[in-house]
């Protein structure tokens, strides 16, 4: 009688051994499932072809500085957009509507060249400039916000810096407000809505105007690139 009685014991606790091993594999399967769906799942905050991309503006230091779009048809087209910038910037118009009409249709293959509309006698780092360039025109996002939301506390009312970029069709407008130090994300406002985004914007935006300027050493690496 004791045997089987010691018997009966040992088979119950062998059965809930057995069913606290399967419910703790059904939680952990249910626990990957969850998170690889909140991996996978990615919000989209912008994305446009930065070959439509007409010029672009942000802060530096406090200052917004515009930078345009303009064909490298050669030395005299580049000439052509400083002396048309130069008289739209003394008469108070926005130099991207001379441009405009002054541009003929190009295939896409030709060489484009930025200049910087308050002072367009510098020579850019097109490299940094298209760097810039894709971060603003490719943004995921890990959650957007109801309309709704308090963003009281998102750091827009302070942002750290204030994108405009204007397309061929388009005008868009990113702030970039707080970061969340928990999630090391950002709050980002694209137009009215509002995200939560990993983005690279903060670090790429945060220079200065001599950090877009094309210094001997870049070109020279440019030159032996190409």
């Amino acid at each position: 009688m004791n045997k089987q009685k010691r018997l009966f014991i040992i088979l119950v606790v062998v059965l809930i051994v057995c069913l606290a091993g399967y419910m703790g594999l059904l939680h952990y399967n249910k626990y990957k499932s969850d998170d690889s769906e909140s991996e996978s799942t990615s919000v989209e905050a912008l994305s446009i072809e930065s070959s439509t991309v007409r010029s672009f503006s942000f802060d530096i230091n406090g200052e917004q500085y515009t930078f345009s779009r303009v064909q490298a048809a050669g030395d005299e087209s580049i000439e052509d957009y400083t002396e048309e910038a130069e008289e739209s910037i003394s008469s108070g118009t926005d130099s991207t509507e001379g441009s405009e009409s002054s541009e003929t249709e190009s295939s896409e293959t030709e060489d484009v060249q930025w200049v910087c509309d308050n002072d367009p006698e510098l020579k850019l780092n097109t490299s940094k400039i298209t760097t810039m360039l894709g971060c603003i025109t490719s943004i995921t996002a890990s959650e957007k916000f109801d309309a709704d939301t308090d963003v009281s506390d998102f750091g827009f009312d302070t942002p750290q810096n204030t994108i405009t970029m204007t397309t061929d069709d388009n005008t868009y407008t990113i702030v970039v407000g707080a970061k969340n130090a928990m999630l090391s994300q950002y709050y980002i406002k694209v137009n009215d809505d509002v995200y939560l985004s990993s983005t690279t914007i903060p670090s790429q935006f945060a220079v200065t105007l001599d950090n877009l300027i094309q210094s001997d050493d870049s070109e020279d690496t440019e030159t032996t690139a190409e």
